[in-house]
């Protein structure tokens, strides 16, 4: 059985939470994409969201984890997993087959 994306409640509450996180630290967000079985809509009932959230500037791994769970913390009544990648970055791997950042261009929801 299909479950659907999300619905509209939700994905405003996901989409302000991550814009308001990111923009206490001072970080601009320039697109949020959902993919995986939520943007499929082939999730389970208990499956997370899987979100790219695409970036001006570019971090380093130790950034993104702080900056990833801020956003999990922010947003603790969901269960998600965060991928934060510059514009530049995106640049890089958005052709590389195997690549997270290339199926969730592919296939992902932009919120």
């Amino acid at each position: 059985m299909k479950t659907p994306a999300f619905k509209k409640s939700e994905k405003e509450k996901i989409k302000r939470g991550i814009i308001k996180t990111l923009d206490e630290i001072g970080i601009k967000v320039n697109s949020i994409i959902l993919f995986g079985s939520r943007a499929r809509e082939k999730a389970a009932k208990y499956s997370d969201y899987d979100f790219l959230i695409i970036t001006d500037k570019t971090f380093t791994v130790h950034e993104k984890i702080k900056i990833s769970k801020k956003i999990r913390t922010h947003l603790s009544d969901f269960p998600i997993d965060v991928i934060i990648k510059s514009k530049s970055e995106i640049e890089t791997v958005k052709n590389q087959i195997g690549t997270v950042a290339r199926e969730a261009l592919k296939e992902g929801v932009y919120i």
